[in-house]
């Protein structure tokens, strides 16, 4: 599973979210390639707040977005966490996520 802080800090010009150049030269989407190549499944974390808990972008309002991208990327399974919220209940939150996915 890829863990927080392995997106830039800032989203593109459309609001998609962005693998750290420096972390991943190829994409998100080579690196899923490589795994499924072995075998295995891959895994990435998002949030159902404004930021991750090491405040990097997170999914809220975004969750359609951020769902059609890791599909686009071979992501197979999602670490969704709860930190920096709007204060909404995390029940009212994360069917939403459930739902795009």
């Amino acid at each position: 599973n890829i863990d927080d802080c392995w997106a830039e800090l800032h989203r593109d010009g459309k609001g998609n979210l962005v693998p750290r150049k420096a972390t991943f030269p190829s994409g998100i989407n080579a690196l899923a390639n490589y795994v499924h190549g072995k075998g295995l499944k891959l895994g990435i974390y998002s949030d159902a707040g404004y930021l991750t808990c090491q405040k990097q972008p997170g999914s809220l309002g975004h969750e359609a977005q951020d769902a059609a991208t890791f599909a686009s990327w071979g992501i197979d399974y999602l670490k969704y966490d709860n930190c920096n919220t709007n204060g909404s209940p995390p029940e009212r939150r994360y069917p939403v996520m459930r739902d795009a996915l």
